[in-house]
């Protein structure tokens, strides 16, 4: 018998979309470009099927987690998943490491630690130590291609809005009516509004681009689709959530309202990103302020892309 080629193993990840993105992923790039530069490794992930393009063409082998009552009965929070038992995540971890051990050589298993109090560490690994740099699937590239004009500068819009959930904007259509009327805008710019059905506001109108219009691909996924249109924005308005903490990474401006400045300013905002944040807790923002901060970055913008 020959000897095991050597792999990396990242998983299982059970935590939020954001903890995966942008603490977690990123290491994967950090491995093959510094860390086993060179070597013929196989990088191996276990995290939801809906995630795969966190790692994308940087990984070799990627395997989808099922776990029951998952977003329903059991939410993500931070690195873990609330009501799923550290002992039977552990074991997911343990059963991942035995089956892929039969046909590697493990050289590392990396997984977040579940238990009080590391689920709450915001960092698994040192900043310095990730790349923040993320490489979808081909298909999300095609489908973006084919639905996305290229004929203006792209802004985001991330209407983040989830039942139940206190961080709500309950005014994205009328934000919506109201950008609908400023030409200048209409004319130098591509909107297009990113979520997921359900956690997100659509304009009832079908006014602007809507990523959850697009076929996802059979190899692809909505988050593959939307770190294409990320890596292809310039601009980024939304609540503070996932949608602009992601568009920070990809060196892309951020307008963003919310209750946690620094946070979302200073420790999402690894590359220094010029960010506008406006504190409003309550999130009950006039959406005529928000137009009123937004329409000077853009003109700024449109200046800076000609």
């Amino acid at each position: 018998m020959g000897k095991k080629q050597d792999a990396v193993l990242m998983g299982p990840f059970v935590g939020e979309f954001y903890w995966e993105a942008g603490r977690f992923a990123p290491i994967l790039p950090c491995f093959i470009k510094k860390k086993y530069r060179g070597r013929n490794i196989k990088y191996i992930i276990l995290t939801r099927k809906e995630r795969f393009d966190l790692y994308g063409q940087f990984a070799d082998i990627m395997l989808p987690l099922n776990i029951e009552g998952d977003y329903d009965k059991k939410m993500p929070e931070c690195f873990r998943l609330i009501g799923f038992h550290p002992g039977k995540y552990e074991r997911l971890a343990e059963d991942f490491k035995t089956q892929y051990s039969k046909r590697f050589n493990i050289i590392e298993h990396i997984f977040p630690n579940v238990r009080k109090p590391y689920f709450l560490n915001k960092n698994q690994f040192k900043r310095k130590d990730m790349i923040f740099k993320y490489r979808p699937r081909k298909e999300n590239y095609d489908i973006v291609d084919k639905y996305v004009p290229n004929d203006k500068p792209l802004v985001v819009l991330g209407s983040r809005y989830r039942k139940g959930f206190k961080r709500n904007w309950e005014r994205w259509q009328e934000f919506y009516d109201l950008l609908w009327q400023e030409k200048m805008l209409k004319e130098h710019f591509n909107f297009i509004i990113c979520g997921k059905k359900g956690e997100y506001v659509s304009d009832k109108h079908n006014r602007y681009l809507d990523i959850t219009n697009f076929p996802v691909p059979e190899n692809g996924s909505l988050a593959g689709l939307l770190l294409v249109i990320l890596s292809r924005a310039v601009f980024t308005f939304g609540s503070q959530s996932a949608i602009p903490n992601l568009s920070l990474l990809h060196g892309v401006d951020v307008l963003e309202f919310g209750c946690q400045k620094s946070l979302h300013t200073k420790t999402y905002n690894v590359k220094n990103i010029p960010i506008t944040f406006i504190v409003n807790p309550r999130y009950n923002i006039a959406p005529k302020v928000i137009l009123n901060n937004l329409k000077p970055l853009l003109k700024k913008k449109k200046r800076r892309e000609k």
